[in-house]
């Protein structure tokens, strides 16, 4: 067997899994989910013992609604041999919706006044069109209109609110405990908000915001 886990008389199989799990990966993106699990079925049939193969598959069953199947895979893609994957932890988006809520009290006190001028969304998942132009297969949150310091005083921006979108399942996949969970809520949040207060990257890791 090679390091994927795929027999060594097939000598593409590797080249296979690749394409299955780039096309798979992009038809999560695009929330095409008959594409997406014909991809990962394929890619588990290719390389059972593939911890990617399984993890993918596990994202399209969740975001089928399928999620007893979906932590099935997942705990098959953490005990994959090759390339395993840590599994996520679940919370209900009522609990979700308390830690963004305690991460938004938590701002400090000269930025939280600002923090009315802003929409919070909050989702499971990112449609595809906020993917667009980016490389990650989902995202934590994001901030989408028009930077505080751009606006002009009485603009009219028709349609456009300046919102922060936070995204409930990426944080799931993104955290293994209650406190990882709680930490990156607040992280992402005093991110997101930094950007419509007009930081870059450095200034909100000087000001705590990172």
């Amino acid at each position: 067997m090679d390091p994927g886990g795929i027999p060594d008389s097939d000598a593409d199989a590797d080249d296979r899994l690749g394409g299955h799990l780039a096309a798979g990966w992009a038809a999560y993106r695009a929330a095409d989910l008959v594409a997406g699990l014909r991809e990962a079925h394929a890619a588990v049939a290719l390389a059972p013992r593939h911890g990617e193969a399984w993890y993918m598959f596990a994202f399209h069953l969740e975001r089928c609604g399928r999620t007893g199947q979906a932590d099935r895979c997942f705990v098959r893609a953490a005990r994959a041999a090759v390339d395993p994957q840590d599994p996520p932890y679940r919370i209900p988006f009522a609990r979700f919706r308390v830690l963004v809520d305690a991460a938004a009290a938590d701002l400090p006190p000269r930025l939280r006044a600002g923090f009315d001028e802003v929409s919070l969304v909050l989702a499971d998942y990112a449609e595809p069109g906020l993917l667009e132009g980016m490389d990650d297969v989902e995202l934590l949150g994001l901030f989408t209109g028009t930077p505080r310091p751009e606006l002009s005083p009485g603009a009219d921006f028709p349609g456009i609110t300046p919102s922060i979108h936070l995204f409930r399942r990426a944080h799931e996949h993104h955290c293994g405990s209650r406190a990882e969970m709680a930490a990156e809520v607040r992280r992402t949040l005093f991110h997101e908000f930094g950007h419509y207060l007009g930081y870059d990257e450095d200034d909100l890791t000087a000001m705590g915001l990172e």
